[in-house]
């Protein structure tokens, strides 16, 4: 009996150890809870020091689009959609397959993350305005690209 209670002991701090991890595996960034208490006009809306390649896909109607809501409980819900791309977090950091990856987050030019899927929950937002900026990238993290401009999409929201 000692023994079972054991084992299931360890079977508990073990999954509680595994949960705590992807949560801080899914925060993709230290900072990007802090990022948003930045008052506008200190933050860097430019979005080109960042150093991402640029890869010029083959898919020429590829796009990105989002829209983002209020939460009611706290911060915003985004909700992405795109054309000729594919999200797959299974394949990030591995070889590069044109028309598949995974899209970055920049609130107020400072990078949130990393997103691989349709939707995106984020908290703690500072009232007011915010430059939300969507690009969608490769497995290997550089910028997909049609003629040398990157697919992004930019939206400013107020909070």
């Amino acid at each position: 009996m000692k023994k079972i209670i054991s084992i299931l002991f360890i079977l508990v701090i073990s999954c509680s150890s595994s949960v705590e991890e992807n949560t801080i595996l899914n925060s993709s960034d230290e900072n990007h809870d802090n990022h948003s208490s930045m008052k506008h006009d200190e933050s860097h809306s430019n979005h080109e020091h960042m150093d991402h390649e640029k890869v010029e896909t083959s898919m020429k109607n590829m796009s990105v689009d989002f829209k983002i809501t209020k939460d009611i409980m706290s911060g915003v819900n985004i909700e992405i959609s795109t054309i000729d791309f594919s999200f797959s977090p299974q394949n990030v950091n591995k070889e590069h397959i044109d028309g598949e990856g995974h899209a970055h987050l920049y609130i107020d030019g400072e990078k949130w993350g990393r997103i691989y899927g349709n939707h995106l929950h984020v908290g703690k937002i500072s009232e007011g305005s915010h430059i939300f900026l969507i690009t969608l990238n490769t497995n290997m993290h550089d910028e997909y690209s049609i003629e040398g401009k990157t697919i992004k999409k930019t939206i400013d929201f107020s909070y």
